[in-house]
């Protein structure tokens, strides 16, 4: 159960002291300093400025990415697309939650009900149906998310 003052990054629970926070400000709460490494939102978006404000909420969950010595994200970027919608990330594995949050609308992904959708590669036909299940990415990889659940009748 999550506390109502507190926010994850890397899993690692922080303690929530006011709403408005630069990325500076909190990468050292995941003992990491804000020019070694990004901020990533659980939606995919990367905070890459320290000077950065971000608007935190009890709950929010964020990720980090290392930064080698040229400012990039350590480790290979590679492609995919999640129906249809082109991605690009240099987390490897990564969650399938993560996966879909990013692809979200455009790839046609209710993002409020996530927990519905499983994902399947359409290359060799692997299925991922946990929402924590890590995924190894292969350039030019292909996924389908495809909705388990209820659809809606109008």
């Amino acid at each position: 159960m999550t506390s109502k003052n507190q926010f994850f990054i890397d899993g690692k629970p922080c303690r929530l002291e006011r709403s408005s926070q630069t990325v500076r400000s909190l990468l050292p709460l995941a003992g990491i300093s804000a020019e070694n490494a990004v901020l990533v939102s659980e939606d995919g978006v990367e905070h890459r400025d320290p000077d950065e404000s971000i608007e935190v909420q009890p709950g929010d969950r964020f990720t980090t990415i290392t930064l080698a010595g040229s400012g990039k994200p350590a480790g290979k970027t590679v492609r995919y697309a999640v129906n249809g919608e082109e991605n690009v990330t240099a987390i490897n594995p990564i969650a399938v939650e993560k996966i879909l949050r990013r692809a979200g609308a455009g790839a046609a992904i209710d993002v409020d009900d996530i927990g519905s959708y499983y994902l399947e590669n359409a290359e060799d036909g692997r299925r991922y149906e946990s929402l924590d299940a890590p995924v190894t990415i292969a350039d030019g990889d292909r996924f389908l998310a495809i909705h388990a659940g209820s659809t809606p009748v109008a």
